[in-house]
């Protein structure tokens, strides 16, 4: 079979032995289907690659010998608000904090409004 003999087509128009064909069947997308198959799966076996999996892998599949990360608890600070940084508006659910977009950058943060900013 020749390489343009096959070619995948979602209406079925053009099938094995080159001819029309109205609505394709199974039997002639088979091929198309197994490549996009495989092709749909590679990236999610692609990193199943090594001697052990990731560590995501126990919790997602409910794995019982699944290797655990512990918890560490700690705090995160409270943003500082720079020269550079500019107030985008009021934060929806914090009264009396806005939000602002970081100078320089695309990050974001809450923190109390300047003094005498009103909507």
């Amino acid at each position: 079979m020749s390489r343009d003999s096959l070619q995948c087509s979602p209406r079925g128009e053009q099938g094995l032995s080159g001819g029309r064909t109205r609505g394709g069947s199974w039997a002639r997308r088979g091929p198309c289907l197994s490549l996009a198959l495989a092709t749909a799966l590679l990236p999610v076996f692609g990193g199943c690659t090594g001697d052990r999996p990731p560590q995501v892998f126990g919790a997602v599949f409910g794995l019982e010998n699944a290797e655990a990360v512990p918890f560490r608890s700690g705090k995160i600070d409270e943003p500082v608000v720079g020269p550079q940084d500019r107030v985008l508006g009021l934060a929806a659910n914090s009264p009396g904090q806005c939000v602002y977009l970081r100078g320089g950058g695309r990050t974001r943060f809450i923190a109390n409004c300047p003094d005498g900013y009103d909507v």
